[in-house]
């Protein structure tokens, strides 16, 4: 879901078109005017400066289809489809096997948009066994943003996701989704 923000959007051209003003450049200028009432200030403080601190955030979903790579620490290496369209690297930082034979894990993610913007993230994953299928397992992740460059510069939020991750032949397919955020 969009938040709004000062940054612009369809949204805050509304809100600057009801305060009398063509943008945040007319702002200042209106708060010093000698002629200003006080109802455009009071339509100022009340429709625009709330939403400075509020940050917009948009949903992503896409899919990946990725590829053990081994190394150490151990590399998973992908083509991603979807609002993230590139390619992306997982990097495995911890293991651990739980009695029941779900293995969690935790790692990081650097994404690389076909725009060349980067997305990183740390995250934490439980791959469980699936019953009858020996080395294929239902990994469920969940995804910290930490930041990015370009499109996605200081950028947080979550992602998700929900695939297979089948250890025989090392190839990890899986749906993500979740929302991006700028302050």
């Amino acid at each position: 879901m969009k938040t709004p923000s000062i940054r612009g959007g369809t949204h805050q051209t509304e809100i600057w078109r009801a305060a009398g003003l063509s943008g945040p450049a007319d702002l200042e200028v209106t708060m010093f005017r000698k002629n200003s009432t006080p109802l455009s200030l009071a339509a100022i403080s009340i429709l625009v400066l709330p939403q400075v601190a509020l940050a917009e955030c948009r949903p992503v979903a896409g899919t990946i289809d990725a590829t053990v790579v081994g190394g150490e620490p151990v590399n998973v290496l992908g083509n991603v489809s979807g609002d993230l369209a590139g390619s992306t690297r997982a990097v495995l930082t911890g293991q651990s096997e739980d009695d029941d034979g779900k293995i969690n894990l935790t790692l990081a993610h650097d994404f690389v948009t076909h725009g060349r913007s980067s997305l990183k993230t740390s995250d934490a994953a439980v791959w469980t066994p699936i019953p009858g299928q020996n080395g294929v397992f239902h990994m469920a992740t969940n995804y910290t943003i930490e930041g990015g460059t370009g499109t996605f510069a200081g950028a947080t939020g979550s992602l998700k996701n929900d695939g297979v991750a089948d250890a025989n032949t090392g190839l990890v397919t899986l749906r993500y989704y979740g929302e991006i955020c700028r302050d």
